[in-house]
């Protein structure tokens, strides 16, 4: 009887598998990226490769890659508030609540904690050459790179966890492109871009944690989750 309650204390602490480890570390990474550049942004203190990177990315302007780029950025503001609210009518439609909420809950979040840090930081936008869009708020970070992440990064995870490998890869390529077209516009300093993809990753990876949690411990809130 002894014997049975030692293997059992022993079988609750299970050592961490590598997928675990690799997660965590690429939470810690995203945390101190983003921690590091608020921390200059705060203290007011430049960054060397601002200027020339994205007047690196503004000499390949060409008129047809205005309206691609102009076209792209849009699925960082308008189209994803269309896409969530579609695939949260489509999770609905499929008797999967728990899903739509997984999905509001994490994007509009993330969206209210950009206007937050904006407002926190206010950090001008770039001057760097006449931008191609007008914005009118404040720079840090930036919301289209933010949306994309959690929009897209998400799409990215759920299509990876159902074994669609393709689609997974083109959803987070299609971040990396929301990011660059941030830059190649002229509304936002590459490091306001890199801050929202380090703030996305963090999200992302509380946002699964804390859904994965109830998942396991709600069985009907799992059921179709990976049709």
């Amino acid at each position: 009887m002894t014997t049975i309650k030692i293997v059992q204390r022993k079988n609750q602490f299970k050592i961490p598998s590598f997928t675990w480890l690799l997660r965590l570390g690429l939470l810690l990474g995203c945390a101190m990226i983003f921690a590091g550049l608020a921390e200059d942004v705060w203290f007011k203190e430049g960054f060397a490769l601002d200027a020339p990177v994205a007047l690196a990315i503004h000499h390949f302007s060409q008129p047809w890659l205005d309206i691609v780029m102009s076209a792209i950025t849009e699925m960082g503001s308008t189209g994803a508030i269309v896409l969530v609210s579609g695939l949260a009518l489509w999770f609905y439609w499929r008797r999967q609540p728990h899903q739509a909420a997984f999905l509001f809950g994490t994007f509009g979040g993330a969206m209210a904690l950009n206007t937050f840090l904006k407002l926190l930081f206010a950090r001008p936008r770039p001057q760097l050459f006449p931008p191609l869009v007008v914005e009118t708020d404040y720079g840090f970070p930036s919301g289209h790179a933010l949306a994309a992440v959690v929009l897209y990064g998400l799409l990215a995870v759920l299509l990876w966890r159902r074994r669609h490998y393709g689609w997974a890869l083109f959803a987070g390529g299609w971040v990396c492109a929301v990011a660059v077209s941030r830059v190649y516009l002229g509304v936002h300093y590459p490091s306001d871009v890199l801050a929202s993809l380090a703030l996305g990753g963090v999200w992302l990876f509380m946002a699964f944690t804390v859904y994965d949690w109830y998942t396991q411990r709600t069985p009907t809130a799992s059921v179709g989750a990976d049709d």
